[in-house]
């Protein structure tokens, strides 16, 4: 199925024809196609500082080529956007897609957007405004809208299991308190879906505007897919795992999962102020209802095991993403080196097997061709040996040579 992108009237539009592949956004910025962030950001910055239009005034060609490197850098600096691109190029990938609202696409666009995110490609989706104006009227305080009715919210207490169907781009509002020693300890809020549904964790403010949003990943160890919001004391990673952890062992390709897989890793900052919140389960999916699970949990200390590993674990992923962007450079051009070799190789095989055959066939044509001058001879009966090689002995010196 060809991808393209969202049309006004809520479908997805045909792509443009011509070149698949579209522009070549590491050409535009004058980077291997094996660069890492480190590069992509450096190239782009040294190139962008030369045509920026503050220092190229009505430059046309310099504010456009601006444009270019804005664009090539706005994909390639994303890792969704950037497999993306390198899995589909420009026009065959959603590198440019932005977010969706799944309530207004047709069935066509639903069953396109499920196929894509299916393939593990992420597809962002907006939260519909129907849901956004039942937050801003429970935010405010409004019990009655005429002509619009307002979702029940109900309050929780900690450590409350909450277990509910919410229907496709549909949500279900919730509120908790929180007090200055909760935060002291840190706060989780787990929601789970056992059914892989895709659902997003909303907060909201007293004037119903989005704070924080946490969208469901699918957890391939567990099982089920997942959206845990941590407010917590300390310093936090967050990694959106946008590939199964098998891909990691496959070193075939031109820039291996392995160097990618860290890409999303980066630092969680969530907050929020001492007081009653109001938050909302939003179901995510294309065309069923969301089965969830919630629990609003205060943290156990910071000083607890566990917490104690967390950190250690994610300072240790922090240097081996450092050092696997240090690395990806030096393995691929090693990569290219030993593919170049084999290369080289394989032609130094067929070279060798020919040059081995055509030595074997010249000897046989130099034996066969100096003893044509002796066609004339005849050539003598068979000698055999005084016993006349006859008999059972004979027979059986045969058959063992």
């Amino acid at each position: 199925m060809s991808s393209g992108s969202p049309s006004k009237s809520g479908g997805f539009s045909e792509p443009k024809s011509g070149s698949k592949k579209g522009r070549d956004f590491y050409a535009t910025l004058g980077v291997e196609r094996t660069a890492n962030q480190g590069q992509i950001k450096h190239a782009y910055r040294k190139k962008a500082m030369k045509c920026h239009p503050d220092k190229n005034p009505g430059n046309e060609e310099a504010a456009d080529k601006f444009k270019e490197l804005a664009t090539a850098y706005a994909v390639l600096s994303d890792p969704n956007k950037k497999r993306q691109y390198d899995l589909h190029g420009e026009d065959g990938s959603l590198a440019e897609l932005g977010s969706v609202n799944v309530e207004d696409l047709g069935t066509v666009g639903r069953l396109f957007g499920a196929l894509v995110s299916k393939a593990g490609i992420p597809v962002p989706t907006e939260i519909t405004q129907k849901v956004l104006t039942a937050a801003m009227h429970i935010g405010s305080g409004v019990t009655h809208v005429p002509g619009f009715e307002l979702p029940k919210v109900e309050t929780l207490l900690w450590g409350q299991t909450v277990s509910g169907t919410v229907e496709r781009q549909c949500a279900h509002f919730f509120r908790i308190t929180v007090t200055d020693a909760d935060l002291a300890n840190g706060v989780i809020i787990s929601t789970t879906s056992t059914g892989n549904d895709k659902f997003k964790v909303v907060f909201f403010d007293t004037q119903g505007h989005v704070t924080m949003v946490e969208e469901s990943q699918i957890s391939t160890r567990k099982r089920k897919s997942e959206a845990n919001m941590f407010v917590v004391p300390f310093g936090r990673y967050n990694l959106s795992e946008t590939m199964p952890l098998s891909m990691m062992k496959r070193l075939d390709e031109e820039v291996p999962p392995v160097f990618m897989i860290l890409d999303t890793f980066d630092k969680d900052v969530k907050s929020l102020l001492p007081g009653t919140h109001l938050f909302c389960v939003y179901g995510d999916n294309w065309f069923q209802s969301v089965r969830y699970q919630l629990r609003c949990l205060v943290a156990v200390p910071t000083s607890t095991d566990c917490v104690v590993s967390i950190q250690e674990h994610e300072t240790k992923l922090n240097d081996k993403k450092k050092h696997l962007e240090n690395f990806q450079t030096e393995f691929c051009d090693v990569k290219k080196k030993y593919e170049e070799a084999c290369k080289k190789l394989e032609e130094d095989i067929t070279e060798t097997v020919e040059l081995i055959q055509e030595r074997d066939q010249a000897y046989s044509d130099y034996i066969e061709q100096s003893g044509t001058k002796y066609s004339h001879v005849a050539p003598t009966r068979q000698q055999m040996n005084q016993s006349g090689g006859t008999g059972l002995l004979g027979g059986i010196g045969k058959l063992f040579g």
